[in-house]
């Protein structure tokens, strides 16, 4: 994998690289790596493999139509919460 392609999956990906040469040569062996397990998996024949579940292979409603529309009243979800701050969610101190 060449450098080019490193920087264009990391652009993709939002990932800073190291500009040390050395680092992005290490990216681009760990890089080539993940597409070859990739390619490895990709010959495994699944034709005979059923299909997990999906809601939309079952018989009955599915899911529902996504269209547009007015969400829960900010109230009502803050009546939910296990604690709050006015009209916010209290959430516990990470750092």
């Amino acid at each position: 994998m060449d450098q080019k392609t490193v920087e264009r999956i990391a652009a993709l990906a939002h990932l800073r690289v190291d500009p040390d040469p050395a680092v992005a040569a290490r990216l681009a062996e760990e890089m080539a790596g993940i597409v070859r397990a990739i390619d490895i998996l990709s010959e495994a024949d699944v034709s005979e493999v059923e299909p997990l579940y999906s809601p939309l292979l079952e018989e009955g409603p599915g899911l529902r139509p996504d269209e547009p529309g007015l969400g829960a009243e900010p109230e009502a979800l803050l009546d939910q919460a296990p604690d709050r701050v006015g009209r916010f969610f209290a959430v516990p101190k990470i750092i």
